[in-house]
């Protein structure tokens, strides 16, 4: 599957989860939450070591608005975008909660440039392992950047055997999650066909995916994330990456 049928399947997909996803959110710790704040202001200051001023941020593939809001909470001016409006209702609701201020534009990650805006710096969490054409998508994030702008990437690997089989194996314990196997089936038919990278990714892939985008990774951050930010295994990285 490629194209747009393959950008549709992965629409439709976040179109359904849209409301479980807010419910995660809804209950998400705020310990943890800050956890992630404090990485994420780590990782700007080292990035924009001279900047004053509020950076001009692009959260892509926004979801229910965690990363959006938080990164508007340190401070900063955030345009989110998705491509799905379920996702997009969900999240200014959490930004009229917090008390942010954000723009929001239902727009998928690989047609930022008709936002017709630069920013300093782009962010995507959770977001590149589910695009059809990640390198595609990655050239229009580079288009829409200032020339010493930065993306700041954080993802993993999501699926593998070895993962799943014990997923499975936990959610037909008492009191468990027992539609994970229904749902892994469900995903994985609509979408797993549509997205090249759907067991996730390694540092070294997201590398070599930013390389053919246009970047240059600058620093890693993984030994700052907290465990409870690896929500699936030890295989996930944070990273920011500059325009080569």
């Amino acid at each position: 599957m490629t194209g747009e049928r393959a950008i549709e399947a992965v629409r439709g997909n976040w179109t359904r989860r849209a409301a479980a996803y807010d419910d995660f959110y809804r209950h998400y710790p705020e310990d943890k939450r800050a956890a992630w704040k404090s990485v994420c202001d780590k990782a700007l200051r080292a990035a924009f070591p001279h900047r004053q001023e509020p950076l001009r941020v692009l959260d892509v593939g926004t979801g229910t608005g965690f990363l959006s809001t938080l990164v508007a909470e340190l401070g900063h001016e955030v345009t989110a975008v998705d491509p799905t409006a379920a996702m997009l209702g969900h999240a200014r609701e959490a930004a009229d909660r917090r008390g942010v201020d954000i723009r929001f534009e239902e727009c998928g990650g690989h047609d930022v440039t008709r936002l017709g805006t630069e920013f300093d710096l782009v962010t995507s969490r959770y977001v590149l392992w589910t695009l059809p054409e990640p390198v595609r998508a990655l050239l229009a994030w580079r288009q829409v950047l200032r020339p010493d702008g930065a993306v700041l990437l954080a993802d993993g690997v999501w699926h593998t055997w070895g993962m799943d089989a014990r997923r499975a194996l936990n959610s037909l314990k008492p009191g468990a999650d027992h539609g994970f196997l229904r749902r892994l089936a469900r995903d994985y038919a609509q979408i797993g066909r549509a997205t090249p990278n759907w067991q996730g990714l390694t540092a070294e892939k997201a590398e070599k995916l930013l390389r053919a985008g246009g970047f240059e990774v600058g620093e890693w951050f993984d030994p700052l994330l907290p465990d409870y930010a690896r929500p699936v295994s030890a295989s996930f990285f944070l990273c920011t990456a500059r325009i080569s």
